[in-house]
């Protein structure tokens, strides 16, 4: 697996939120046990990855990232969320 392919998943798991995060750990957990635990989070080396775990990795991450999009695009959402804080039911 090429340096860049990896360093384009970094960037967009940093994209993700707390939960995401923490599945996105649980496939590295699968693979490896070497990752140090920080107060600012966990660090994998990249290094220590089996090319199978970058790639559940991405497709996870690409599936959160379609629902996102999906979610975003999807004009009834808007209207439910705009809805529902005008009136609280």
């Amino acid at each position: 697996m090429n340096r860049l392919r990896k360093e384009a998943l970094k960037e967009q798991i940093e994209k993700l939120d707390p939960q995401e995060h923490a599945q996105i750990f649980g496939i590295v957990k699968k693979y490896t046990a070497n990752y140090t635990t920080t107060q600012n989070g966990v660090l994998v080396s990249s290094d220590n990855l089996p090319d199978e775990c970058i790639k559940e990795m991405e497709r996870m991450v690409n599936f959160y990232l379609d629902q996102r999009k999906r979610m975003d695009s999807d004009p009834t959402r808007l209207f439910h969320t705009k809805r529902t804080k005008e009136n609280p039911a």
